[in-house]
């Protein structure tokens, strides 16, 4: 049966042309031309996709997307914002009111009807896959972790990109979890600027959580990989203590994609000592400073002592200083007692700007150097998992 497309806009003939296109590719079109409208017709009938234009009057797409989110009856239906607001600030609002893909006008259909038929998919996958009321088991994804004995080293940043990586080497579901709630940098660095999905989920009780309560919380970023983001309000830190709930959340993800890369922070923390159990990989981030690399022997050690041994761990050397003020990394290895898998050279340039435009390193530049070690890892993990 062919899907139902809900178009939203205000624009007779954007409504009229794209109705059409949309038409001969099969699809069932409804239009509204304003939200009020809109909303009604999501009451009497559910389409299989809403796309959603942004500047209207009397109520923006925004606020039509979040009324859509707060409806039980449409909270699943996927939204793609078509609009011609181009900044980053409107395609990070649009994210944040609930669209799942965010495209600016113009368009080459050719374009558009790829994303609408990617969106489509993944809807199908996720229906298709949410657990059953007889909880029946889904097929094991491969879980990373990517850990640290303090901050400041880029945890946040590897596992970032690193998920981008394997999705677009491997072509596969990838979900990045921010497991830091009150210390979330993820969604800072993506420029989400409300990221409290994991607040919500640990404030229910762990026997409670369910893979399909954990998918309305994720949100897909515009590389394609999905997000559960932790806040980064100092005062959320409270919730460091719902152990039982991380653990739930964990055990749910591992199957709900491909690949699940876990931003674990800092240490063997209480929800660390039980996470790393499931994780089937586990990334340390180090600096070639004394000290540090002092506290990452002892961590290693921990894991190693805990059953996470050889071929489950990579070590990722981030240089951020120039060398000749730091040590090698042949006197890393020698001092870790391990080879490195990845070494990342400074790169304060890039990293200044991917900040400014809220991307992710691989995106800012891809064929950049950093670029290309995050690949190498993503196909180290790969080959891991085969």
């Amino acid at each position: 049966m062919a899907e139902k497309i809900l178009l939203v806009d205000d624009d007779l003939d954007t409504l009229r042309l794209v109705g059409l296109m949309l038409q001969r590719q099969g699809y069932q079109i409804r239009a509204a031309s304003d939200g009020p409208q809109a909303l009604a017709m999501v009451e009497s009938e559910i389409p299989d996709l809403i796309l959603l234009d942004i500047m209207m009057p009397d109520m923006d797409g925004y606020e039509v997307a979040r009324r859509l989110r707060a409806n039980p009856r449409a909270t699943d239906v996927p939204i793609i914002m078509f609009t011609a607001k181009a900044q980053i600030d409107d395609k990070v609002m649009g994210f944040e009111a609930g669209a799942d893909d965010y495209l600016t006008k113009p368009i080459q259909p050719r374009e558009l009807i790829a994303h609408m038929k990617a969106v489509l998919s993944r809807v199908q996958k996720r229906q298709t896959s949410a657990p059953t009321s007889t909880e029946t088991p889904l097929e094991r994804g491969y879980m990373v972790g990517v850990i640290s004995v303090r901050g400041g080293l880029g945890v946040s940043t590897v596992a970032l990109n690193l998920g981008i990586a394997l999705h677009q080497e491997q072509k596969k579901d990838v979900i990045i979890a921010d497991f830091r709630p009150g210390q979330g940098t993820i969604g800072l660095e993506l420029g989400y600027l409300r990221s409290d999905a994991i607040n919500r989920l640990v404030q229910r009780k762990p026997t409670e959580i369910s893979a399909r309560d954990i998918e309305n919380e994720i949100i897909t970023h515009p590389t394609g990989v999905r997000l559960l983001l932790s806040s980064h309000h100092p005062g959320d830190a409270r919730y460091l203590n719902a152990v039982a709930n991380f653990e739930a959340i964990a055990v749910h993800l591992v199957r709900m994609a491909r690949y699940v890369v876990l931003d674990l922070g800092t240490g063997l923390s209480p929800i660390n000592e039980k996470i790393i159990n499931i994780c089937d990989e586990i990334c340390i981030v180090v600096e070639p400073v004394p000290q540090t690399l002092i506290q990452s022997k002892a961590l290693l050690d921990d894991l190693i002592a805990k059953g996470i041994g050889e071929g489950r761990i990579d070590i990722v050397l981030v240089n951020r200083v120039r060398s000749g003020v730091q040590l090698s990394w042949s006197q890393v290895q020698e001092q870790l007692g391990k080879n490195i898998s990845v070494i990342f050279t400074p790169a304060p340039e890039l990293a200044y700007q991917a900040s400014m435009h809220n991307l992710p390193l691989i995106s800012q530049q891809p064929d950049s150097l950093t670029a290309q070690q995050f690949i190498k890892l993503a196909e180290k993990v790969a080959q891991r998992n085969q």
